[in-house]
């Protein structure tokens, strides 16, 4: 056996393993990063993770009765009758198993709600010819997400700026039709990012994983949390 023979298959060995180090050294970063900005905003870590958030959380993301739902870098602060919590939520079970990352929840006293779901369209244009392309796959992927969801999809044909701009998911469709009428839909579909909103009863959840409007790392959870309680006062009764 020659020398390079030998080395090669231990260069890609040290290189994987260089690649491995390094995505563990980003990962520790990027959570004392995170860490270090919900301390600022007045979350404390919880290492225990808390019942009253892991149950209204399977309520939300738990779709049929062998998933598992896995609760992670769970932060949380107290405010009078409501706590907030910022966490990540995945899988346990599935390959593809991340459900949302930079979570931001409520459990307040003063949300009443229906069982719902809302994503942002930012940007999307279906006149355009690539907008009729994605809106034709758009149905299909909707039509699947129907069934996996367990709600109905509600859309507003006499009100196109809704059906342009969100994808609205409930199980009692007139009372979300109720809310949707009631809430400033501009302080939703302002942002230039896709939102994913979901609540029912007390609870309150807006997904910023795709939320890249904000490139600075000093300022992502700041932002976001600041959003979080603009599009909060919306959904207050």
């Amino acid at each position: 056996m020659n020398t390079l023979s030998i080395l090669l298959p231990l260069l890609i060995i040290l290189a994987f393993a260089g690649l491995l180090l390094l995505a563990i050294r980003t990962s520790r970063k990027q959570i004392a990063e995170k860490t270090h900005q919900a301390s600022n905003l007045g979350f404390e870590e919880v290492i225990s993770r808390p019942t009253q958030l892991i149950s209204r959380v399977e309520d939300l993301y738990k779709r049929g009765k062998h998933q598992g739902i896995q609760v992670d870098q769970v932060y949380s602060k107290k405010d009078w009758d409501q706590e907030f919590f910022i966490f990540d939520v995945s899988s346990s079970n599935q390959d593809d198993n991340e459900l949302g990352s930079e979570v931001f929840g409520v459990i307040s006293n003063h949300l009443s709600l229906p069982h719902f779901s809302i994503t942002t369209l930012p940007g999307f244009d279906s006149s355009s010819l690539l907008g009729g392309l994605m809106d034709g796959l758009l149905d299909k992927v909707l039509a699947f997400s129907e069934g996996y969801l367990g709600m109905t999809r509600i859309e507003f044909p006499e009100r196109p700026e809704i059906d342009d701009q969100l994808i609205v998911f409930g199980k009692d469709e007139a009372a979300v039709r109720e809310l949707i009428d009631r809430i400033n839909l501009s302080s939703i579909t302002r942002m230039k990012t896709y939102l994913h909103i979901a609540g029912m009863d007390d609870f309150l959840t807006v997904d910023f994983s795709q939320m890249t409007a904000y490139s600075s790392t000093d300022s992502d959870l700041i932002a976001q949390y600041r959003e979080f309680i603009h599009i909060l006062d919306n959904f207050n009764k």
